[in-house]
């Protein structure tokens, strides 16, 4: 049986994934069921962590086979993240399924061959913007729009999954932890700074081996953050949001994207202050027509 909401995460790392899964979770808690499709690789070993079905698509293959995943699901609604066209223009023809855009801050001089025309913003039943954004942006966006009062996270204990002893041995000792899933030198540039700025001993939460630092490939680093001294990460969206509690013991740095402008999100970072993933989920379901069970 299809699930009445569907829920498109682009992207080959964890970042919109992550995104999608905290939705989902939290939509369980109203009653509602969801899907994630996505072309990350991590799409299945997260699947069995959280208990929420993944749909993987061959990253060659999504510019086709998302819009016909659409079409045999046919859910009630489907949630598009970040980008109105898709990544790969894969929703300039729009499906017959209501569209819900979760907005979050884009760079538009990259993405405006996709969004030239204006058009990519429109035909929304919902517009959620998912932190603030630039006016540029916000001109473009057609109504109905709802500013989020607040960040998407996937918060410390929703995934269960038990930490290594060891990363919770250097925490005890109190250890400064970096956050990152790469690449590698900007992982490499974050214990620089880690080490520059902090006391021994310095471990990472990365799928990365570095020389001289203790390594974890744990999953979801936001179980082990408030252990750490001090926590080191980029700029993007889920490191923002993970370390909303944190902001005094966390540094990050604004790395170079095409898409995102973490330069920009640092200096935005007092707009956006709480957890505000139930009030997402709950925006969500009411765009879409689905009656939830229970709130906050």
């Amino acid at each position: 049986m299809s699930a009445p909401l569907l829920c498109f995460a682009p992207g080959s790392g964890l970042g919109h994934l992550t995104r999608a899964l905290a939705v989902c979770l939290e939509l369980r808690e109203l009653g509602v069921e969801a899907e994630i499709a996505t072309n990350s690789p991590f799409a299945q070993p997260l699947a069995r962590l959280a208990r929420v079905r993944v749909t993987h698509i061959a990253n060659e293959r999504w510019a086709e086979a998302a819009p016909r995943l659409l079409e045999e699901r046919a859910p009630r609604a489907a949630v598009v993240d970040t980008f109105p066209h898709g990544l790969r223009g894969e929703w300039l023809r729009r499906p017959r399924a209501p569209l819900i855009h979760m907005a979050r801050r884009l760079r538009l001089e990259s993405y405006a061959p996709l969004a030239a025309d204006g058009a990519a913003w429109r035909g929304f039943v919902l517009t959620l913007a998912i932190e603030p954004l630039a006016a540029e942006q916000e001109a473009l966006l057609a109504p109905p729009v709802q500013a989020l009062r607040g960040l998407i996270r996937l918060a410390p204990g929703r995934i269960g999954e038990a930490p290594p002893e060891a990363l919770l041995r250097l925490l005890a000792e109190g250890a400064s932890l970096v956050v990152h899933g790469g690449p590698r030198e900007e992982v490499e540039q974050l214990v620089g700074c880690a080490r520059a700025a902090s006391p021994p001993p310095v471990a990472a939460v990365t799928p990365w081996r570095l020389d001289g630092v203790a390594c974890f490939d744990y999953f979801p680093a936001t179980n082990v953050l408030a252990r750490a001294r001090h926590i080191y990460t980029g700029a993007g969206y889920n490191s923002i949001a993970d370390t909303l509690e944190l902001r005094a013991r966390h540094t990050a740095l604004a790395f170079p994207r095409r898409f995102d402008d973490q330069a920009a999100r640092l200096a935005s970072l007092g707009a956006a202050d709480r957890d505000a993933t139930r009030d997402a989920a709950e925006a969500i379901a009411f765009a879409a027509g689905l009656s939830v069970s229970s709130s906050k």
